[in-house]
């Protein structure tokens, strides 16, 4: 009787310890991936690149405001009501290279990151975006889709927002 409760018990241990290092495997499986996340985001983080050419690459887009008014004959008016926190914005773009991401800015800022071609898309404005005046968009693919490579496409636009 002795006998068998000492196995029993060995066994018992030996299957606790063996639960644990499981779990300590467990554990570092799910820290590695929380790293890969967190490098990834730190890969998807886009910055407006330093000494850029006006108008470089394939694809050309322009922004269709719903008002259908434009000031100086081609600058979109995009008008706003006043305590609105943000206002979606309708961009018409074509010949874009769809193997690329391509990354928006507003006014140097990232906005957003799509993949476009020739079907129309939503950008949405909000914050500094919607304030009244005039704003610059930039779209931009890098080669390899990395931020840190070499920018090749880069095609810019104009908004000019009216508060009602």
């Amino acid at each position: 009787m002795k006998k068998t409760f000492y196995v029993i018990t060995a066994s018992l241990l030996i299957t606790i310890n063996l639960i644990g290092c499981g779990t300590q495997q467990q554990s570092n499986n799910v820290k590695n991936k929380t790293q890969n996340i967190e490098n990834k985001a730190k890969n998807d983080l886009a910055e407006l690149p330093k000494n850029l050419k006006t108008d470089m690459g394939p694809g050309k887009f322009y922004i269709s405001p719903s008002s259908n008014t434009f000031k100086d004959g081609n600058v979109p008016i995009i008008n706003i009501k006043k305590n609105t926190s943000s206002q979606k914005v309708e961009i018409t773009p074509s010949e874009f290279n769809n193997k690329y991401m391509s990354y928006i800015f507003i006014d140097g800022v990232f906005n957003s990151k799509k993949q476009l071609s020739n079907s129309k898309t939503n950008m949405e404005l909000k914050g500094n975006d919607i304030k009244t005046g005039k704003h610059k968009v930039d779209i931009i693919q890098f080669n390899n889709n990395k931020t840190t490579d070499t920018v090749l496409t880069h095609k810019t636009a104009y908004y000019y927002v009216n508060i009602a």
